[in-house]
């Protein structure tokens, strides 16, 4: 386990071991959740948003019919 401290802006430092191990750089964009007395921090794959939001639109649309 990695330890840090938060600064008086809220902000934390990931130790850069954890960072390089996810591929966490700067720009990453993380979603941020609460579990109980934890923290979850999750990077999140824009590249998929992307995906999800034309996957959308496209039914939306009537390009792509669903099948289930």
């Amino acid at each position: 386990m990695e330890i840090t401290k938060i600064s008086s802006k809220g902000q934390v430092v990931i130790p850069s071991k954890i960072r390089i191990e996810l591929g966490i750089e700067e720009g990453s964009v993380l979603g941020v959740e609460k579990m109980k007395d934890m923290v979850i921090l999750k990077k999140i794959d824009l590249d998929l948003v992307r995906q999800f939001k034309e996957g959308l639109e496209d039914l939306r649309s009537g390009r792509v019919k669903r099948v289930a």
